[in-house]
Protein backbone atom coordinates (compact mmCIF):
# COMPACT_ATOMS: atom_id res chain seq x y z
CA UNK A 1 0.00 0.00 0.00
CA UNK A 2 1.21 3.71 -0.58
CA UNK A 3 0.44 6.46 0.85
CA UNK A 4 -1.86 9.04 -1.57
CA UNK A 5 -2.03 12.60 -1.33
CA UNK A 6 -5.49 12.05 -2.99
CA UNK A 7 -8.03 10.50 -2.06
CA UNK A 8 -10.45 8.58 -4.55
CA UNK A 9 -13.33 10.74 -5.40
CA UNK A 10 -16.20 8.66 -4.17
CA UNK A 11 -14.36 8.24 -1.08
CA UNK A 12 -14.29 12.15 -0.67
CA UNK A 13 -17.84 12.39 -1.66
CA UNK A 14 -18.99 9.82 1.32
CA UNK A 15 -17.06 11.49 3.55
CA UNK A 16 -17.96 14.84 2.72
CA UNK A 17 -21.99 13.65 2.76
CA UNK A 18 -21.33 11.80 6.11
CA UNK A 19 -19.98 15.27 7.64
CA UNK A 20 -22.95 17.16 6.28
CA UNK A 21 -25.11 14.67 7.07
CA UNK A 22 -26.80 14.85 3.86
CA UNK A 23 -28.27 10.88 4.12
CA UNK A 24 -29.40 10.81 0.43
CA UNK A 25 -25.83 11.60 -0.88
CA UNK A 26 -24.73 8.44 0.94
CA UNK A 27 -26.04 5.70 -1.19
CA UNK A 28 -25.14 6.90 -4.59
CA UNK A 29 -21.67 6.32 -3.24
CA UNK A 30 -22.60 2.55 -3.17
CA UNK A 31 -22.97 -0.17 -4.88
CA UNK A 32 -26.67 -2.37 -4.57
CA UNK A 33 -25.25 -5.04 -3.33
CA UNK A 34 -22.16 -3.21 -1.08
CA UNK A 35 -21.52 -3.82 2.38
CA UNK A 36 -20.72 -2.13 5.14
CA UNK A 37 -19.34 -4.20 8.17
CA UNK A 38 -18.41 -2.17 11.76
CA UNK A 39 -17.10 -3.70 14.97
CA UNK A 40 -19.90 -4.53 17.03
CA UNK A 41 -22.85 -3.38 14.84
CA UNK A 42 -25.13 -5.74 12.16
CA UNK A 43 -23.76 -5.73 8.31
CA UNK A 44 -25.59 -2.64 6.69
CA UNK A 45 -26.56 -4.30 2.80
CA UNK A 46 -26.83 -1.45 -0.23
CA UNK A 47 -26.60 2.18 -0.37
CA UNK A 48 -29.94 2.91 1.34
CA UNK A 49 -29.66 0.62 4.20
CA UNK A 50 -25.90 1.86 4.74
CA UNK A 51 -26.99 5.56 4.01
CA UNK A 52 -29.96 4.60 7.49
CA UNK A 53 -27.55 2.89 9.50
CA UNK A 54 -24.86 5.46 9.13
CA UNK A 55 -28.34 8.08 10.30
CA UNK A 56 -29.50 6.22 13.06
CA UNK A 57 -25.81 5.99 14.82
CA UNK A 58 -24.87 9.41 14.07
CA UNK A 59 -28.33 11.71 14.48
CA UNK A 60 -28.63 11.28 18.11
CA UNK A 61 -25.11 13.19 18.69
CA UNK A 62 -25.86 16.75 18.14
CA UNK A 63 -22.55 17.33 16.14
CA UNK A 64 -20.33 15.08 14.50
CA UNK A 65 -17.21 14.86 12.36
CA UNK A 66 -15.05 12.31 10.55
CA UNK A 67 -11.15 14.04 9.90
CA UNK A 68 -9.32 12.18 7.85
CA UNK A 69 -5.81 12.24 8.77
CA UNK A 70 -3.91 9.69 5.93
CA UNK A 71 -5.01 7.86 2.98
CA UNK A 72 -3.45 4.69 1.71
CA UNK A 73 -4.15 3.01 -1.50
CA UNK A 74 -3.34 0.04 -3.38
CA UNK A 75 -5.44 -0.39 -6.93
CA UNK A 76 -9.33 -0.55 -5.29
CA UNK A 77 -8.16 -1.01 -1.80
CA UNK A 78 -8.09 2.27 0.38
CA UNK A 79 -7.52 2.99 3.97
CA UNK A 80 -8.63 5.86 5.56
CA UNK A 81 -7.06 6.88 9.11
CA UNK A 82 -9.31 9.10 10.55
CA UNK A 83 -10.18 11.29 14.50
CA UNK A 84 -13.80 11.34 14.94
CA UNK A 85 -15.10 13.94 17.09
CA UNK A 86 -18.62 14.63 18.01
CA UNK A 87 -20.63 16.15 20.84
CA UNK A 88 -22.98 14.12 23.15
CA UNK A 89 -26.67 15.60 23.96
CA UNK A 90 -25.55 16.19 27.46
CA UNK A 91 -22.48 18.64 25.79
CA UNK A 92 -19.83 16.34 26.16
CA UNK A 93 -17.16 16.05 23.58
CA UNK A 94 -15.67 12.72 22.52
CA UNK A 95 -12.68 11.96 20.02
CA UNK A 96 -11.76 8.31 18.97
CA UNK A 97 -9.56 7.16 16.62
CA UNK A 98 -10.73 5.15 13.28
CA UNK A 99 -9.88 3.58 10.24
CA UNK A 100 -11.86 2.77 7.19
CA UNK A 101 -11.05 0.57 4.20
CA UNK A 102 -12.72 0.83 1.41
CA UNK A 103 -13.42 -1.68 -1.33
CA UNK A 104 -13.85 -0.03 -4.97
CA UNK A 105 -15.25 -1.61 -8.07
CA UNK A 106 -12.95 -1.81 -10.62
CA UNK A 107 -12.96 1.91 -12.23
CA UNK A 108 -13.53 3.43 -8.63
CA UNK A 109 -16.77 4.99 -9.28
CA UNK A 110 -18.46 3.31 -6.60
CA UNK A 111 -17.82 1.70 -3.23
CA UNK A 112 -18.47 -1.88 -2.72
CA UNK A 113 -17.52 -2.42 0.84
CA UNK A 114 -16.17 -0.58 3.76
CA UNK A 115 -15.16 -2.70 6.80
CA UNK A 116 -14.76 0.07 9.90
CA UNK A 117 -12.90 0.04 13.24
CA UNK A 118 -13.11 2.78 15.90
CA UNK A 119 -11.24 2.34 19.55
CA UNK A 120 -12.79 3.28 22.63
CA UNK A 121 -14.08 7.00 23.03
CA UNK A 122 -12.29 9.44 25.12
CA UNK A 123 -13.05 13.10 26.37
CA UNK A 124 -11.83 15.60 23.96
CA UNK A 125 -8.94 17.36 25.88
Amino acid sequence: MTHSAEMPAVVDRYFAAVNARDWAAIAPCFTEDAEFWMLGARTARGGAEIAEQLRKSLEPLPETNDEVVRVAADGTLVLAELVFRARTPAGDSIRLNAADVFELTPGGEAITRVSNWSGSPRQAG
